[in-house]
């Protein structure tokens, strides 16, 4: 699962990266720098939108189908997997046509209650796999964008960790993910095995609790204290 994740970018450099224009871009709507950003706070997606232009704006982390009835749902929507992802109620009609990619500077995972930091070789970007969708509370209420994070099966040695992990977009896929025209569904299988290819770049290590906020908390524990996983 994926339910904290560290966000620190250059915007601009996050629009050029996906070819998204500078009129594209809602700058006023993105999230300020966090190490520790949680389910229902603000996030930034990349997202094709019926205009068929890519747009990078800011979204709340937890999808709420727009056929839900209330923004909170009985059941989590903070993360979708990869294998039922495109036969969930509350996640098919975006699998099949909404799909977004979750710019993170890193993200956490946890073996017991020990936190780890994961994030890639020279703490390049990392593009996680999500979904969207548009949601109001009545017909006259505005439109508010809300979005998941798909998951998979933890690669190699991140399982001595936690048993999934977010699923990562390679770049020669990013076109066919966010294409509106591509049914997802059919995605999904080369989506993971792709994904899972380009999740074994990445390194991690073991942090202190996440009980505050800023940059000391992606910092290693004390490296003359042997990390023991089992």
């Amino acid at each position: 699962m994926c339910r904290r994740f560290a966000l620190d970018l250059d915007w601009d450099a996050v629009a050029s990266q996906f070819a998204v224009d500078e009129d594209d871009v809602r700058v006023d709507t993105l999230p300020q720098p966090s190490y520790n950003i949680a389910p229902t706070q603000n996030i930034g997606v990349v997202a094709q939108g019926k205009d068929g232009r890519r747009h990078l704006t800011g979204a709340y982390w937890s999808l709420v189908p727009r056929w839900s009835a209330s923004k909170v749902l009985s059941y989590p929507t903070y993360n979708a997997r990869v294998e039922s992802a495109h036969v969930k109620p509350a996640f098919a009609e975006s699998t099949k046509s909404m799909r977004a990619i979750i710019p993170a500077s890193g993200y956490y995972e946890w073996k017991g209650r020990r936190p780890f930091y994961f994030h890639a070789p020279h703490d390049e970007l990392l593009s996680l796999a999500g979904l969207y969708s548009w949601w109001r509370s009545s017909p006259a209420s505005p439109w508010q964008l809300t979005a998941t994070i798909i998951t998979c099966p933890a690669a190699d040695e991140f399982v001595k960790v936690h048993d999934r992990m977010p699923l990562l977009v390679p770049r020669n896929m990013v076109a066919s993910w966010l294409d509106r025209s591509v049914d997802g569904a059919a995605l999904l299988d080369s989506m993971r095995e792709a994904g899972t290819m380009l999740s074994r770049r990445l390194q991690f290590h073991e942090v202190a609790p996440l009980n505050s906020d800023g940059k000391r908390l992606i910092q290693p524990l004390d490296s003359t204290e042997p990390m023991r996983l089992f």
